[in-house]
């Protein structure tokens, strides 16, 4: 298996009486992204909290980077996925430099290995430097979550979780962080699982999708097939 796929196989999860996901098999190739589509309910988010050892299958298997996901060892392979998520998770009481750079004191890297990579990302991001001293609530949501992407992204990890990251945002600037994501994917390829509700994002950033429906994989593809079905209608209903 390729040392950064992650596969899913044959996994349930329940809770109490109610299963989220049955069954479930699907392998996310290296350095596509793939997104993650379904209505509300029907198992999303709970992929990547399976891939990140938030949430243990009832039934199945996890392998992450070509082994099977050891939760005992997971602080330490969370190190090699970033996560960026709706609310973007900045710490309030941090510069924007300190949210971006907080996993490389983490993780002890050299400051000036640290300093590179912080302007780098910010580089690419286009965040000014005059907002480096800056804290969160100084900036526009949009301008937050190229913040979070950049955090997210710090330690150039081999794959990256994206949780309905842009829900929130108005159109014009959605459209304006995809010319970054997807920036940031041509010059550091990575494997991305991308959840969201929003046919469009998905076109725009993912290479293949996969449609959930209570639980179970009702299509999956590349996104050509995914227009395809959109233009159909063949995912409603």
């Amino acid at each position: 298996m390729d040392k950064t796929t992650v596969a899913i196989q044959h996994v349930t999860v329940s809770y109490d009486k109610q299963t989220v996901l049955s069954d479930l098999s699907v392998t996310f190739t290296k350095n596509r992204v793939t997104a993650v589509l379904g209505r509300s309910g029907s198992g999303k988010s709970t992929i990547l909290q399976l891939i990140n050892g938030m949430v243990r299958p009832t039934a199945g298997e996890i392998f992450l980077f070509g082994d099977p996901l050891d939760y005992g060892a997971i602080n330490q392979i969370r190190l090699n996925i970033g996560y960026v998520v709706q609310q973007t998770g900045l710490f309030p009481h941090l510069t924007i430099e300190e949210n971006i750079s907080l996993l490389g004191r983490i993780t002890k890297l050299p400051p000036g290995k640290a300093t590179e990579r912080l302007h780098h990302l910010t580089e690419m991001a286009q965040i000014s430097e005059s907002y480096l001293k800056k804290f969160p609530h100084q900036l526009s949501g949009g301008e937050q979550q190229r913040v979070g992407l950049c955090r997210a992204l710090f330690l150039d990890p081999p794959l990256l979780l994206m949780d309905e990251p842009f829900a929130s945002l108005d159109a014009e600037t959605k459209h304006g962080i995809y010319s970054y994501v997807k920036k940031f994917q041509q010059a550091e390829p990575r494997t991305i699982v991308l959840v969201t509700h929003d046919l469009d994002e998905a076109s725009t950033l993912a290479d293949d999708f996969i449609w959930l429906e209570a639980g179970y994989i009702k299509v999956q593809g590349n996104i050509d097939q995914l227009q395809t079905l959109k233009q159909s209608d063949s995912l409603e209903g």
